[in-house]
């Protein structure tokens, strides 16, 4: 027997969109029963209930479904931290030493020219040293604003914790044979029909 035939399918499945509703449609959170505006919404609007936006947080309620935008956000943030890190490493390679400032004063007539290399040498040096700073500050700057987005970013669909969702497929199975047994009463037949001759 397979598995489709081992498990029937689920009336709904355990994905949820998530709808914000105006204050003044508030109802109780389906967790601590406070008035909530944040309402989960399943695929084919097969079940919904408000819940407390803190519990959107909470992993032992559900995860956000992560859409490719904010895993591209995360793998970029990846590559400016390594960024970051191997800019730092060359900016310490290059710093200039006090004894490059200096070298100057210790000019005499036969080491000009070697000093003067020397100078030259300090000078480029400084300019990359420079450059890679700018570089760095960029780099920072930027992957500040990626970490920003991230922490942020507004995630619109969530999988529910595995007893949540096993919740939620019993209150609509209930709700369902609720339902059915309110059409049943209603039908003609269900209850003995009232004797229609006289009493005496």
């Amino acid at each position: 027997m397979s598995k489709s035939q081992q498990q029937p399918q689920a009336p709904f499945p355990n994905k949820y969109q998530v709808r914000q509703v105006a204050s003044s449609d508030s109802k109780a959170c389906v967790i601590c029963y406070k008035p909530a505006t944040t309402v989960m919404l399943a695929e084919g609007n097969g079940d919904f209930f408000y819940t407390c936006q803190q519990h959107l947080q909470d992993d032992q309620f559900a995860n956000a479904i992560h859409p490719q935008e904010y895993t591209d956000m995360v793998s970029s943030q990846k590559e400016l931290t390594s960024k970051k890190t191997q800019l730092e490493k060359e900016v310490e390679l290059e710093k200039p030493y006090i004894w490059n400032k200096v070298a100057g004063y210790w000019k005499d007539d036969k080491k000009t020219k070697k000093l003067e290399d020397g100078e030259s040498k300090a000078e480029e040096a400084g300019s990359k040293y420079e450059k890679l700073k700018k570089e760095l500050r960029d780099v920072t700057k930027e992957l500040d604003e990626k970490t920003q987005s991230i922490l942020e970013f507004k995630f619109k669909q969530y999988k529910l914790n595995q007893d949540i969702y096993k919740n939620r497929l019993m209150a609509h199975q209930k709700k369902v044979y609720g339902q059915q047994r309110a059409a049943k009463i209603q039908q003609e037949g269900f209850f003995p029909s009232a004797p229609s001759h006289s009493l005496e």
